[in-house]
Formats: C-alpha cells, sequence, structure tokens
C-alpha cells in the first residue's frame, strides 16, 4: 500500500513538474498536463488532488502570457473551455474573447464556458444548450455535456441523465466520467428507480472505489438508501448486500452503519434493521463499531412488535463507546419506547406501525436540535395520537 501510494505521488509530481518545462508548448498540451493530474484522481492520487489548485493557478499565469495570435486556433480555444469547466480561472477565458482572435464556431462554446463558471446559468443554458457534445473533440464533449446535464437536472431529470451516460461515454476512465457517474447515481436516486440507482452504485464501486471523492459517494450512497423508493423486501434488501460485497471488510462496516443511522431517523426499519445486523457481522465484540450497530438496532427494533429485544439491545449498550449524539439517540429510543408501549392495550395493535412514522422525526430533533429525550418521546408520542385520532371512525 506504501508503495502504491508512493507511485501515485510520484506521478503526480511529475505531471505537475512538466509545465514547469513547458515554456514552448501550445496551450492545449499545458492543458492535458492539468486534465493527466485530475485523472489521476481517480486511482486514489490525493497528491494529485491537492496539487490541483497550484498547477491550475500557475496554468493560468502560462495561459495569460501567450502571444493573442494562438488563439486562432480551435484546439486551443477548445483547451481554455475544459481549464474553465475545470475549475480555472475566469479571467483566462475573458482574455481569449477580448483578443478577438477566438474563431466564431468556438465563441458561443467559450462565452458559454464562462458563463457557468461565473455562475450565470441562464446565459449559459442560452449558449450551450443545443450543442451537440459528440460533435466536439470527445474530451471537450465530455465537458459540455456534464455542464449540459448540471443545468437540466432540476426541470427535466431524464435529459440530465442521458447527458451523464454520454458524458460517461465521451471521456472513460477520467474524473469527467467519475464526476458523471456520481451526479447520476443521485439523480436517479430522486426519481426513485431503486434499480437503476442499485446498479449505477455498483458499477461506481467496481470502477472508482479508489477515487478520493469515494467517500463523498459513500456517505450520499448510505443517506440515499435510507430515502429512495424501497420497500425493504427480502429481494431489495439482498441488492444492497451485493452491491456493497465488492467493497472491503472496514468499508462494509462504515457504510452500513451509516444506513443504518439514516434508516432509524428516516423511518425505514427494515433497512435499519438489515444494516445494523450486517454491521454486526463485520465489527469486533467489544468494539465502539459493535456498540454503534446495536444501538441502530436497538433503535430500530422499539418500533416493532419486538420492542422488548429492542429495549434490551439498548440497555446493553456500553455508553463509553458511544459518542454524545449517539447517547442522545439511545436515551431518546427508550423514552418513546417505554410511553409508546404503557399505552392502554386497547390501542396496542395500531402502535408500531404508527410509532415507525412519527418517532424517528423525534429521534432525528433529539439528535439535530438537542431536545431532551423526554421531550422527544413526548413528541413522537403526539404525532402519533394525532394520527390514531385522525383514523379513528
Amino acid at each position: 500500500m506504501r508503495l502504491r501510494a508512493f507511485a501515485l505521488a510520484l506521478s503526480a509530481l511529475a505531471i505537475a513538474s512538466g509545465l514547469a518545462s513547458a515554456a514552448t508548448k501550445p496551450p492545449y498540451q499545458l492543458v492535458r498536463s492539468l486534465h493527466a493530474l485530475q485523472d489521476q484522481i481517480v486511482l486514489g492520487n490525493s497528491a494529485a488532488r491537492a496539487a490541483i489548485p497550484g498547477l491550475s493557478a500557475e496554468l493560468a499565469g502560462r495561459l495569460l502570457s501567450y502571444n493573442p495570435s494562438v488563439w486562432r486556433e480551435p484546439r486551443n480555444v477548445n483547451a481554455v473551455v475544459t481549464y474553465v469547466l475545470s475549475g480555472g480561472a475566469p479571467r483566462v477565458a475573458q482574455k481569449v474573447l477580448a483578443s478577438g482572435n477566438c474563431p466564431p464556431e468556438d465563441k458561443n462554446l467559450l462565452e458559454g464556458a464562462l458563463a457557468y463558471s461565473e455562475g450565470h446559468e441562464a446565459r449559459a443554458r442560452d449558449l450551450l444548450g443545443d450543442i451537440d457534445p459528440r460533435a466536439l473533440d470527445p474530451i471537450v464533449g465530455a465537458h459540455i455535456a456534464l455542464v449540459q446535464a448540471g443545468l437540466a437536472a432540476e426541470k427535466s431529470p431524464q435529459k440530465a441523465v442521458a447527458l451523464l451516460d454520454l458524458a460517461r461515454i465521451l471521456a472513460p476512465g477520467t474524473l469527467v466520467e467519475e464526476a458523471a457517474l456520481r451526479r447520476e447515481i443521485f439523480l436517479v436516486n430522486a426519481t426513485g428507480d431503486f434499480e437503476r440507482f442499485m446498479s449505477l452504485s455498483g458499477e461506481y464501486i467496481r470502477r472508482f472505489n479508489k477515487s478520493t471523492y469515494a467517500d463523498n459517494f459513500r456517505e450520499h450512497f448510505s443517506y440515499a438508501v435510507a430515502r429512495i423508493n424501497i420497500s425493504g423486501d427480502s429481494v431489495q434488501l439482498q441488492q444492497i448486500d451485493d452491491v456493497l460485497s465488492g467493497l472491503d471488510s472496514a468499508d462494509q462496516l462504515g457504510i452500513y452503519l451509516m444506513i443504518a443511522r439514516a434508516s432509524v431517523l428516516a423511518g425505514r426499519i427494515a433497512v435499519a434493521q438489515f444494516a445494523a445486523t450486517r454491521a454486526e457481522s463485520f465489527a469486533a465484540s467489544d468494539s465502539a463499531e459493535i456498540c454503534r450497530a446495536k444501538l441502530y438496532e436497538g433503535a430500530a427494533e422499539v418500533f416493532t412488535p419486538d420492542y422488548r429485544r429492542g429495549e434490551s439491545l439498548l440497555n446493553s449498550v456500553d455508553a463509553s463507546h458511544l459518542s454524545r449524539e449517539e447517547g442522545t439517540l439511545r436515551d431518546a429510543a427508550l423514552s418513546v419506547s417505554r410511553q409508546i408501549h404503557e399505552w392502554p392495550r386497547a390501542a396496542a395493535p395500531s402502535v408500531p406501525s404508527l410509532a415507525a412514522e412519527s418517532a424517528p422525526q423525534a429521534l432525528e430533533t433529539a439528535i439535530s436540535e438537542g431536545a431532551s429525550t423526554i421531550d422527544a418521546a413526548q413528541k413522537a408520542l403526539a404525532d402519533a395520537d394525532d394520527i390514531d385520532k385522525t383514523e379513528t371512525p
């Protein structure tokens, strides 16, 4: 592992240092150095990620120093388009446009890229909306497709998904593809398409699990699983397990703990129980992780007919292994459970389902706002009681 990290660091330094001896290179070749460094990110090269801001700033200085005549060459203008859309300095695009040498067919492209980089989405949409990314150089087209997807996502999510697919096709193995896949996964999640969400997530794990952005993916994946349109049946839960099986044990443990927590707070009891149980299978005995897994399993089960087992799990958790927030969750779950199950017997049959709908919101409030556990319990009871009254003839 150390040898791999050292090799990746050397690779990043070699790419970055190549710029220093590139005084005579044309702009499009200089920008390739930036893209080469960015593509190291998907391999897990943290040194490359750290080097990018400095390289991008140095590249801006080099691009601004060129004789304006170089901007008559379409390849150089297109390079500035991808530079700006990769987080580069907008002033470079401004100077190229001000030179008056930009070819007419590339001017709209650069103006659109500049508008997008400066946050002028309406203008960017007008300038870039009708451009066919497939008619451009592949890496340029991939960047444009990625931008078009971002501009279309809110009003036309299906169009955005198609554009993200196109970006991935045009720039395989690059940071553009990795970013497009991450965005597509969570755009599909918003549509509630569980099958597609899991398929794309599996592809990300297989291809980009070493990316320096993989932690971001895992966190958002865990949150999404708790909120996507999922019934929690055995087939869907097995799909989750199959997708995550491509990760090592430590990564699976971390993701299952995040899924369990998010699912408890979202009221997805079956998913929370499943994730907590899977986390327990990867956690070492007497570890903080096993305590957290039991915490989430117990917090889920107190809202089921097997609430006594849930209470037992919560009471068995070693509080010294819990954070303050986790301790608050444990206390809130126990308080809610005690009060719910002290209701009159006549109301008992409807309580578990009602509690599962309302109590997680109280638990989330207890964590995010620091409410007392009794307040959390009373809110859950009040919410469930309101529902019960509206459903009673």
